[in-house]
């Protein structure tokens, strides 16, 4: 097989890192995988004896990615020993280890239980993670691998640019993704290099910052469409990316653009975490009926004449965790048409849930006005008239916009499958697929110098209202029962031990 790498590309260029911590990214199949696997061999072939990581979330994952592009490109003569069913281990004949893990820590009850992840009691030489987005992998998770890079193999190759004892490198790929990897590591990195501001959770040489005043990244990041690997791929492969991806999917994950996220009202919000299958909601439903007892309903409405009305059914459960389960979102209702679908939908999930509480609903519908024969009345009292218990929700922009900020916040000890993981309070079916859309083209409005305003843009955002209404009533999420004070890691200086 033949990886062929452009003069002056971004796989050159990642290739020839000597950062810290290298974060690959960009659109699919932009070749950030294949790459990895042919650092992870210049390594382990550059400091013989050295004991290295590849890793990705889960263990099934792991193997079905980077284990196996790893050994597409990994010669067989160099191996001594190939991983097995009891031990996920390579041995190189000049003695270097490749650990193949998950990221599951001890102590943690992982997503796989089929092998133990020993993360926590070893230290490397180097590491590779892959998909480091993926929604199992947490901040706190790559802080500890960081922990774990202090191994002094010396360097015996011949490139004097390579650290000689180590190295140390910490190399990542993503997807662009609005979780932490974008948060903590890609737009502080973005923001120093746009403007010279120090964030709170740029990475950088504290020492010498102290002692000359100067900032070096100790993070490298490397972008790239997926075009750039466009001579490793089948031409049809890129015609269906094109002709699948549209708007904002193209720019993140065609383009690989992490710009695409600068001035969401709530860069939180994370597909792959807020998303869940609408079989695992119904799952937790069921077992609910089967204690002969029902969740208390969450609903919201926001109501439109051209632009689409919105009605979002939810419930919450003990811990105060809010799933949204079912809704629509459609233009041109008549208020018959609007209690009849509501109705249906109510009707569809009575088994499961209790509706004692009121409809949070829009307070413009308690003003705005319809003429029926010789009565003028209004929308809410017309859905009320149909059987529909409705009252105006809160609609305050900034102390919505917060509230629900606190529930997409993830924080630990809260996840809807497994507790001792961490998790968001508020979640949605994937059936509702106009959710994701709308978090990812909900933007802070701007000056006509470019400055962020603090209003939201009020197009496309009916979806982003009814979530504000629904949560009028419930407490912030930082006063549920289940939070606990989160524990705050150290950054530990790059070189200074734990």
């Amino acid at each position: 097989m033949k990886y062929r790498i452009d003069e002056g590309s971004v796989h050159q260029r990642f290739l020839a890192s000597r950062a810290s911590i290298q974060l690959f990214g960009g659109g699919f199949g932009n070749g950030k995988t294949a790459a990895m696997c042919l650092k992870a061999i210049q390594l382990a072939l550059g400091y013989p004896g050295s004991n290295g990581l590849i890793g990705r979330s889960t263990y099934a994952k792991l193997n079905d990615t980077i284990r196996k592009e790893f050994f597409k490109w990994l010669p067989s003569h160099l191996i001594e020993r190939m991983p097995t069913t009891t031990d996920n281990t390579c041995i190189l004949k000049n003695g270097t280890i490749i650990n193949f893990r998950y990221i599951a820590q001890r102590g943690k009850k992982s997503f796989d239980s089929s092998t133990t992840s020993n993360l926590l009691s070893a230290t490397f030489d180097w590491a590779f993670i892959d998909q480091i987005e993926d929604p199992e992998i947490q901040y706190k998770d790559f802080l500890d691998i960081l922990g774990r890079m202090r191994g002094s193999t010396p360097y015996k190759g011949r490139d004097e640019t390579m650290p000689m004892v180590g190295p140390g490198f910490l190399c990542m790929a993503t997807n662009p993704t609005a979780n932490w990897v974008y948060s903590k590591l890609v737009k502080p990195l973005h923001e120093y290099q746009a403007s010279g501001h120090i964030s709170p959770d740029l990475i950088y040489d504290e020492a010498v910052y102290q002692a000359t005043g100067v900032v070096e990244p100790l993070i490298e990041l490397f972008e790239a469409p997926t075009h750039a690997n466009a001579k490793n791929l089948p031409p049809e492969f890129l015609r269906k990316l094109e002709n699948t991806y549209k708007g904002q999917m193209k720019e993140r994950f065609l383009m690989g653009k992490w710009a695409s996220f600068e001035g969401l009202v709530y860069p939180d919000f994370d597909r792959n975490m807020h998303m869940i299958p609408h079989t695992k909601i119904m799952e937790i439903l069921q077992d609910r009926w089967r204690e002969r007892t029902k969740y208390d309903g969450i609903e919201g409405f926001d109501f439109g004449i051209q632009a689409p009305n919105c009605y979002l059914l939810g419930f919450v459960d003990d811990l105060g965790r809010i799933f949204i389960v079912d809704g629509f979102y459609e233009p041109g209702l008549t208020d018959k048409g609007i209690a009849g679908k509501i109705n249906e939908l109510r009707s569809k999930y009575e088994a499961y849930i209790r509706f004692r509480e009121p409809i949070w609903a829009d307070p413009a519908i308690f003003k705005r006005t319809q003429v029926k024969g010789e009565t003028i009345t209004t929308l809410a009292s017309s859905l009320a008239d149909l059987g529909l218990y409705i009252k105006p929700g809160q609609n305050a922009i900034a102390s919505g916009i917060i509230k629900v900020t606190s529930y997409l916040a993830v924080l630990p000890n809260n996840h809807y499958i497994h507790p001792e993981l961490a998790g968001p309070s508020l979640m949605f079916s994937d059936d509702l697929q106009f959710i994701p859309d709308e978090f990812l083209s909900y933007f802070w409005k701007t000056n006509t110098m470019g400055d962020r305003i603090d209003e939201p843009t009020d197009r496309n955002d009916h979806a982003m209202d009814t979530i504000k209404l629904m949560l009028s009533r419930v407490p912030d999420a930082t006063k549920l029962l289940y939070n606990q004070p989160p524990v705050k890691p150290e950054m530990l200086k790059w070189h200074e031990l734990p």
